[in-house]
Order: C-alpha cells, then sequence, then structure tokens
C-alpha cells in the first residue's frame, strides 16, 4: 500500500517540520491552514496578489484574517505583472488561435506551485501547501506520487498534472481525505466560515463571461467568417472564432431541423466549422507538452484511464509515445467533444500518471 503523506495523520506527527501555505482567501485554504497548525507543524502563509488592477478582490482581506484568527505569519507578494505574462497572454493566445484554453492549470504550474516553492525556499521552509482537493502517497519505487482526493466530486488532481514531477515530494494537499461538508462544517465550528470570502466557482479574472473580458481588453481576434459543415458547405458567418468552443451548442445561428453543434475552429481559413452530434464523437487525440509524473513504461505499458477536461467522467485508453515526445491516446469507446487547448490527463485508477495538452 502507498505510503500516505496526509499531515492529519497522527501516526506520522513532524519533527520540527515547516510549511508554507497558499491562502486564497477562500475556505479550503483557510482550512487547509488550521489542519496543519493543529497537527503540530510550524506553519507560515502567502498570499497571491495576481488580479488586474480593474478587478477587484477580497481575498488579501479575507488572508489576513484568517491569519490574525490563526496566529500564524502572513507574506504578501505581488504578481500581477507575472500573472498577465504567463496566464493572462496564454489565455489570449490560445483563443486567438483557436484553441480552448484552461488556465488553472497553467497557474497551478507557472504561478503557484513556481512562486510558494520559491518563497519557501528562501525562509528555510521544508513544504508548500494548499487547499486543493487532491493527495499524494509515496509509491513502491519511492516516488511520491500525486492522487485523487476522497471526494471525488471536488477532486482537483486534473488541474495539477503540470506541476514538474520533482515539486511534488515537497507538496501537502491537507483536503485529501476530508469532504467539502466536513470542511465546511469544521469551518464553522473553528470560527474560520465567517472569515472568508464567498466561495466562486469563477476563474479568478474571469468576473463574469470570458467573451466580455477577452472584449474589454481587446484581446481577442473578432474578425467574420464563414460557417461551413462537415464537406466545407457555407452555411452562414460567424462573428469571431473567439466566440465559440468545440461542442458547443447555443449561439451558433444555424437553424435546421436536428442541431449544429461547433465541430472545429479553423484558425488558417477562419471558418466555423460545425456538424450534427454524431460527428463529434472520436476514439483517438494527440496530445503535447506532456509533463509526466511517473516514469512513462508504467504509464504505457497497460491502459489507464484519461480525462480530457475537469468534468469529464474519464475512458479507458492505450498510450502510445510517439517519437516526437507526443503521446497518441486511442480510447477503448468513443468520446464526445475532444476539444484542442484543454488537456489529456492519464490516471491508473487515483494515481495521477501525467498529462498534456489536446493538439489533434
Amino acid at each position: 500500500m502507498p505510503e500516505s503523506s496526509n499531515p492529519r495523520d497522527k501516526s506520522q506527527k513532524p519533527k520540527n517540520k515547516s510549511v508554507l501555505v497558499a491562502l486564497s482567501g477562500g475556505v479550503d485554504s483557510a482550512m487547509a491552514a488550521h489542519d496543519l497548525l493543529q497537527a503540530g507543524w510550524h506553519t507560515e502563509a502567502f498570499f497571491l496578489d495576481i488580479l488586474p488592477q480593474e478587478i477587484s478582490g477580497t481575498g488579501l482581506l479575507a488572508a489576513r484574517n484568517v491569519t490574525r484568527h490563526l496566529g500564524i505569519r502572513l507574506h504578501c507578494l505581488n504578481e500581477a505583472e507575472r500573472f498577465e505574462n504567463e496566464v493572462i497572454s496564454y489565455f489570449r493566445t490560445s483563443y486567438n488561435m483557436g484553441l480552448t484554453p484552461n488556465p488553472c492549470v497553467i497557474c497551478n504550474q507557472r504561478i503557484k506551485a513556481v512562486i510558494g516553492l520559491s518563497l519557501a525556499a528562501s525562509l528555510g521552509i521544508d513544504h508548500l501547501a494548499t487547499g486543493h482537493y487532491a493527495g499524494t502517497k509515496r509509491l513502491s519505487d519511492g516516488r511520491t506520487g500525486l492522487f485523487k482526493a476522497k471526494d471525488k466530486k471536488r477532486d482537483q488532481s486534473y488541474f495539477l498534472h503540470q506541476i514538474p514531477e520533482w515539486a511534488i515530494p515537497r507538496l501537502i494537499f491537507p483536503l485529501a481525505d476530508r469532504t467539502k461538508k466536513d470542511v465546511m462544517k469544521q469551518a464553522a465550528e473553528t470560527g474560520l466560515l465567517p472569515l472568508v470570502q464567498k466561495e466562486s466557482r469563477e476563474i479568478c479574472f474571469l468576473k463574469g463571461n470570458y467573451r466580455t473580458f477577452l472584449e474589454k481588453r481587446g484581446l481577442f481576434d473578432n474578425r467574420p467568417g464563414d460557417i461551413v459543415d462537415m464537406d466545407g458547405k457555407v452555411l452562414g458567418r460567424h462573428t469571431g472564432l473567439y466566440a465559440y468552443t468545440i461542442g458547443q451548442r447555443q449561439g451558433i445561428g444555424i437553424p435546421d431541423k436536428t442541431p449544429y453543434y461547433v465541430a472545429a475552429l479553423d484558425r488558417k481559413n477562419n471558418r466555423l466549422v460545425v456538424g450534427k452530434e454524431h460527428s463529434l464523437w472520436s476514439k483517438e487525440l494527440l496530445a503535447e507538452h506532456v509533463n509526466w509524473l511517473v516514469s512513462p513504461d508504467m504509464a504505457l505499458k497497460q491502459p489507464c484511464t484519461v480525462k480530457i477536461r475537469y468534468r469529464h467522467q474519464g475512458g479507458l485508453a492505450k498510450l502510445e509515445l510517439l517519437e516526437s515526445g507526443r503521446v497518441r491516446v486511442r480510447f477503448f469507446s468513443d468520446q464526445w467533444a475532444v476539444t484542442p487547448g484543454q488537456f489529456a490527463v492519464f490516471y491508473l485508477d487515483d494515481l495521477v500518471l501525467g498529462g498534456g495538452s489536446i493538439c489533434g
């Protein structure tokens, strides 16, 4: 059995261990800090101010209230420019290329993990903790693996798969074995719940529709073009490819006996390709920029489960590593709306094997 690194496990009470907790201002990261402190860790926290100037937030105030309540030190860093260059730029570029981005994956990789681990090292702190619903365990080969959380409805391992393998042993996820219901209950009992900001399911910099965000900042390619069917027949006009995503049904504006869905974004020819429901099922995809969290041999020698977006249930598939470094994923059954720009994440039961960006 893999060895758990859950800090709430009393049999693994730390000996002079220290941890830096990433506080977002929400209840999950607040309870992560609470659990570590209660488990005997030397606990400090940090807050990243990353929002653009025109977007206000209450995260910093909540983080200050939480650390004051817990009696721990808070470090505040302004990384808005870096966030703009690394995450918002990626978001904008992806849409203008006809892709559907996932900025949370990129933010966890390039912003939260990198900055958090760097700050921890500068402070002489051993580990970095977050309020993500995920977990780590020691594998039989001595490595530390990234795992799904107990609460499968809240599991966020999908968003963490691009964090480099070397960083995983330094990460702690105190909520690995907890449910959201349990976290909310204890937050109320400990007095933390009134201190945190209201939970939001939105991407942090998208206060409203992502298209509105792009329009207001002038960050999109809004050239109109043709809407064509799978045979290339022109059916109408679109208002800009940035406004559509694979699998979309609403807003196409092409009435028919059965609905059309967005099947592809032809960026080269500025065409929106639409098709009927049956045309969006596929058994294969290509993933690039693959980040392996285990030895690739472990992932290639047996079928695994592949998620093609966060809410996807996952499909059983066989992986093939190509000379280019890309991975060909062959599903055992058809999958709906495979979307370039999203991430394909590979699992063996609850263990995250790795994953990469869907490119074909």
